[in-house]
Parts: C-alpha cells; structure tokens; sequence
C-alpha cells in the first residue's frame, strides 16, 4: 500500500502558532497541542522545528519550554532569557559530559596526540562560554 504525503511543515505551523497565540500567556504541552490541533506528536514537533527556524522572519517571538508552562509564543524577554540559560545549562552538561567521558580519557592515554590536546582546549573554552552564559544575572 502506498503511503500518502502528509502536509508540509508550514501548514503543521500554522496551526500549532494558532493554538499557542490562543492560550497566551499560558502555555500548552505537547499532547495538549497534538489535541488542539489534531496532529500528531511528530507533526508537533515538526512544526515546533519550523517555528523556531523562521521565528525572526516571520516577525514570532521565540517558541520557548518549561515543564510548567509547555511551549510558549511569550512576548516577555524574561521567559526567553529563562529558555536560553536552559539551553546553555542543557549544552554545558553535555560538553562537561563529552570533555570527561570521551576527550579526556584519550589525552591521558595519549599525552602527546595533537588532536586530543586541541579538541580539549577547545571544548575547555566552549565549556567556560556556556558557563558564563548560564550563570550571568541580567543587568
């Protein structure tokens, strides 16, 4: 049997971007807008995908997430600057993760391997930006 093509993402979009601007300031979950909307959870986040990808072009605010609130069209820089210290929170653990579990085995075996040594400073310098970036209070 042949599968039939689904609608493209834009048009998965605009219905998420419809169910979010209606539950402003709240929120909505993700099962809460496959609800909504009567799409599937893939369809969901394809279109969550396109959102974030065309946000500034399409004049949006960021498509943002917290467990309390789900995913939100906020017009409040403070639920923006909220996901952002997440994301970098979310990326430092997993270059901490990538720099102790991966990188740093391998230079103690090889001391002397340039490519180890040069991948360590360099995540190291990745690691410290991500930590300013979450830990920084807003002026």
């Amino acid at each position: 049997m042949k599968r039939r093509a689904g609608h493209p993402a834009h048009v998965h979009a605009e219905a998420i971007r419809k169910a979010l601007e209606e539950a402003k300031p709240a929120g909505l979950h993700g099962k809460q807008l496959a609800k909504a909307t009567k799409r599937s959870p893939a369809q969901v986040w394809t279109a969550i995908r396109f959102l974030r990808k065309n946000a500034v072009k399409d004049g949006l605010p960021p498509v943002t997430h917290n467990r309390r609130d789900g995913f939100q069209l906020s017009e409040d820089p403070e639920v923006w600057i909220a996901y952002e210290k997440a994301v970098f929170k979310a990326e430092l653990n997993r270059m901490t993760n990538v720099i102790e579990g991966i990188v740093a085995p391998h230079t103690k075996r090889k001391p002397k391997d340039e490519w180890a040594r040069l991948v360590l400073d360099q995540l190291g310098g990745v690691r410290a930006t991500l930590e300013v970036l979450w830990r920084m209070e807003r002026p």
